[in-house]
């Protein structure tokens, strides 16, 4: 019986040895412990009795991670029907050297020729199909799509001549309204197609425009899939806005008026 009672108390006496062993390297035993959302913010901390600093601390600000630009800058205008350009507003253009008489920004011309090149590199017969417009031959363009759809009435205060014009609206961008006009637009596509039909031009050359617009500071404009936000539906449309916001915009999957809007909360789409 005694026996039996000595055991006991030495087993008693291990197990307190060994919990006072563990209680005593725990105290000085730390970890990495990773806290908030934001990448590489890490404390020191007891593995056991870890507090979350965030209940006493206010965190850090998670990174703003949207491109610093100055929004008012001409590459960054947007354009549509809320936001009209004066029939006065010309860009300096200069002629794209492929083309027999299309212009394009001065400005932006080199990075464009640049991507142009490399389309050209890749095997693609490249055709510039729109550029440059100036206000009155967007104008021309507009009003001649509604004298189309009104044929044969001519008379402009005819409601059935107005009723062409909201239909030319739905093809035609009014004058004042088109990207074009900026310098900064244009519309590319292979040489073999035969038709405005994006489903039957070849894919294999918007896939590489796509992958390495933003490389030359471009971005697909009027995507199919943000009809809804934009307006249009036009994906051979390139715009020129510089290469960090394209590279944003085009990884990021999203449009202009996307964009555009975390700088000018004001504005709705």
């Amino acid at each position: 019986m005694r026996r039996k009672r000595t055991t006991w108390i030495l087993c008693i006496v291990a197990l307190c040895t060994v919990l006072y062993t563990i209680v005593v390297s725990r105290m000085d035993r730390k970890t990495d412990i990773i806290v908030g959302g934001v990448d590489g913010a890490f404390v020191r901390g007891d593995s056991v009795t870890f507090v979350d600093p965030n209940a006493t601390e206010t965190p850090e600000p998670t990174p703003d991670i949207w491109p610093k630009i100055d929004i008012a800058l001409s590459q960054y205008s947007l354009v549509n029907d809320k936001n009209m350009l004066p029939s006065a507003f010309e860009p300096e253009v200069s002629k794209i050297e492929r083309t027999s008489y299309m212009m394009f920004s001065t400005a932006a011309l080199p990075h464009l020729n640049a991507m142009l090149d490399a389309l050209e590199a890749e095997g693609f017969t490249v055709h510039v199909g729109g550029a440059y417009r100036s206000y009155s031959f967007q104008n021309k363009l507009f009003n001649s799509k509604a004298s189309q759809i009104a044929y044969p009435i001519t008379d402009y205060t005819d409601p059935k001549y107005q009723e062409a014009v909201e239909e030319a609206k739905k093809i035609t961008m009014m004058p004042g309204t088109s990207e074009h006009q900026l310098g900064l637009a244009v519309d590319l596509f292979d040489k073999q197609y035969t038709r405005l039909v994006y489903s039957e031009m070849n894919q294999d050359f918007y896939a590489w425009l796509d992958a390495h617009c933003a490389e030359y500071g471009f971005i697909k404009r009027y995507p199919t899939k943000k009809l809804l936000l934009t307006g249009w539906d036009e994906p051979w449309h390139y715009r020129y806005v510089g290469v960090e916001a394209a590279t944003f915009i085009m990884e990021n999957d999203l449009c202009y008026e996307e964009f555009y809007a975390h700088y000018v909360p004001e504005f709705k789409y």
